[in-house]
Parts: C-alpha cells; structure tokens; sequence
C-alpha cells in the first residue's frame, strides 16, 4: 500500500494525536506522532503532521527536522514542500525558502498561496522585480486576493511604479472602502507623483477610518508645514 493510499484513521496513535490537537494539547499529540514513527519510519506524512505541530508552538527547528524528512519521504507532495519553506522563512533563511516555494510550483503549478509566497519570499531578499511579477500572476489568476494588490502596490512603491501603485491601491478600496492601510499607502502613491491635494485627500480619509493611524497623521502634519513646498 502507498503512502497516499494508506489512511490516518487505520492507526489509534494519529487518532490519539489528532483529538489531542483538537484539544490544544499539542505536546502529547507530538508524543502520540512519534509513537507511529517509531513503528513507521517511512510514513512520510506522519512527520508532516509532527512539523506542523512543532511549527505551530514555535519550535521552528524541530519543525524543519520533521518537515524535511516528510519532503524526503513524500518527494511528489506539494504540501509539505510548502510547510517547509514557511519554516525556512521563519527562520529568515529566506534562500532556501524560495527554492523550496519553487518546487511546489514545479509540481503544481496552479498553487496560489505558493505563488503568492513567492512573491513575498523574493520581495524580502530584495528580489523587487521577481517578487512584482509573481503578485501580477496572483491577481490574474484571482482578481479577488486583495491582499496581492496590496503587497504589489507596496513593492511599486519601491520600484518607483507610482501611477501603478496607485491603481492598485485604488483596487482595494473600490471593493474595501474600509481599508484606512489602502487609503494611507494611496497618498504615499500620490505624494510621490507630486499630487498633493490628491495625497491630502487620501490621508485625512485614512485618518477617518482609523484615527490612530499615526502614518497618515504625519503625512497631513508635514504636508501642512510645507504646503508651500513643491514637492
């Protein structure tokens, strides 16, 4: 029998394990998993559950230990490719995490979140460019995952897209006009096209939805100290 054809509900331990998750007893079901890997060495998704719990309380070395053994035992399972790289992130070894988003790609190159990963992996190593085009390739398979407007209007930004950052940001708030982070990163997107009515107008409706945003507070401060400076 494979390892994709064998089921949870044939071992009482991952039952065990499973309910103590449920009951937040994350330890004895971590207990419970090693238990079955010590009858089982090559039940791959068995350490696959065990990362996640260790990734889920914070041990994030145990959960790489387990999460690559899953990948070693389950080479064609996109998930704990997955799983692995959000560990490699959180220990900031952002390299390896992008290579490993990469694979899950390789084999299923219709999975959005790792797509969207990817373009935060690459915008934190500094990949601006990469990391634009994987949030374009987010929205056009979605158009409804907001938060990809967002990171690609930021990563405009700081590419110096700005026409394009504002029309990103102006996606977001055309279907959440709640968003007070849309509307501030909005003036930014105007202010540095030298439209400082515009940029007025999209602080002071940030501060209307949020009167602690203490960015947009700043920018209408300053924008008011200079306002007979052409920016």
């Amino acid at each position: 029998m494979s390892e994709y054809q064998k089921f949870d509900s044939d071992d009482p331990d991952i039952l065990a394990a499973y309910q103590a998750e449920t009951e937040g007893q994350y330890l004895k079901a971590i207990e419970f998993y090693k238990k079955v890997i010590e009858k089982d060495p090559q039940r791959g998704i068995v350490y696959k559950h065990c990362g996640n719990v260790f990734y889920r309380i914070g041990n994030l070395d145990e959960a790489v230990n387990y999460l690559e053994k899953a990948v070693e035992l389950l080479p064609q399972f996109p998930t704990a490719r997955y799983e692995l790289a959000l560990a490699y992130y959180r220990q900031v070894r952002i390299r390896q995490a992008i290579d490993m988003m990469k694979s899950v790609l390789e084999l299923d190159p219709n999975f959005l979140m790792a797509r969207y990963w990817l373009g935060i992996l690459n915008y934190h190593y500094g990949h601006l460019r990469e990391a634009r085009e994987h949030y374009k390739m987010v929205i056009e398979k979605n158009p409804k995952f907001y938060i990809a407007y967002h990171h690609l209007g930021v990563t405009n930004l700081r590419l110096g897209n700005y026409e394009e950052a504002v029309e990103n940001f102006i996606t977001i708030i055309e279907n959440n006009p709640d968003s007070a982070a849309a509307y501030a990163l909005l003036g930014d997107a105007y202010l540095f096209l030298g439209k400082r009515y515009e940029a007025k107008i999209a602080y002071r409706k940030a501060l209307e939805i949020d009167p602690l945003d203490r960015k947009a507070q700043r920018q209408l401060e300053l924008l008011d100290e200079f306002k007979d400076v052409t920016f």
